[in-house]
């Protein structure tokens, strides 16, 4: 947490220094210790972290939690200093705005992960064409409701076949009918460069489709 003191000054550094430390050598605070830490850097979480983002969630709302009553602390044996007062007024600030970020972050990773056990093959640009995350509706504790009725009418929309895993349309039947369905051209099993051609040629949307299905992004 050094990186408060900028912030705060070494005066009203030590202050709060002191309470978290009083705080987390308490007994009965084992399963809620306080630990500052700086999210203005911006670090990019990866998808293996997403899963213990929940946890981070509940325990830095008992950090702020803890931190407002210290401030309020402070506050009160401090009302005289007009450049100490300033500076808890800024720390209430950041302490809201990381707070902020964190339940965005939250959001934003739960969404993903439902839109792509839903068979979206690319979340962010789901996301970006319906008008942004806060354009999807989220329960209390952050997790995303309704993503089905969102995703109806882009699963209808021909034109945004390609944003969907296509199971069902492994198998084509090439342009001039045939025996039988044959297997998707793009797939590692049935690769095969000459069918790709002609079903570009034939159908460039469904080869497009078939090529997502594979995994392979044209």
């Amino acid at each position: 947490m050094d990186f408060l003191k900028d912030v705060l000054g070494e005066e009203l550094f030590g202050q709060v220094a002191k309470v978290v430390k009083e705080h987390n050598e308490k007994p009965e605070n084992k399963e809620k210790q306080v630990n500052i830490v700086n999210l203005a850097a911006g670090e990019y979480v990866g998808k293996g972290k997403y899963d213990t983002l929940s946890a981070e969630k509940n325990n830095l709302e008992t950090q702020i939690k803890t931190l407002n009553t210290t401030i309020g602390e402070l506050k009160k044996g401090n009302q005289d200093n007009a450049e100490l007062q300033t500076k808890i007024t800024n720390l209430e600030n950041d302490l809201k705005n990381q707070q902020k970020e964190n339940v965005k972050t939250l959001k934003n990773y739960a969404l993903k992960e439902q839109l792509s056990k839903s068979g979206v093959l690319d979340p962010d640009y789901l996301i970006y064409k319906h008008g942004g995350i806060d354009k999807f509706n989220f329960d209390k504790e952050n997790n995303p409701i309704g993503v089905d009725d969102v995703l109806k009418p882009y699963r209808e929309d021909t034109n945004m076949a390609h944003l969907f895993k296509q199971e069902d349309k492994q198998n084509y039947k090439p342009a001039g009918g045939g025996a039988g369905p044959i297997k998707n051209p793009f797939a590692k099993e049935s690769y095969n460069m000459t069918e790709q051609a002609k079903l570009f040629k034939s159908n460039p949307e469904q080869a497009r489709v078939m090529a997502a299905a594979a995994g392979i992004e044209i």
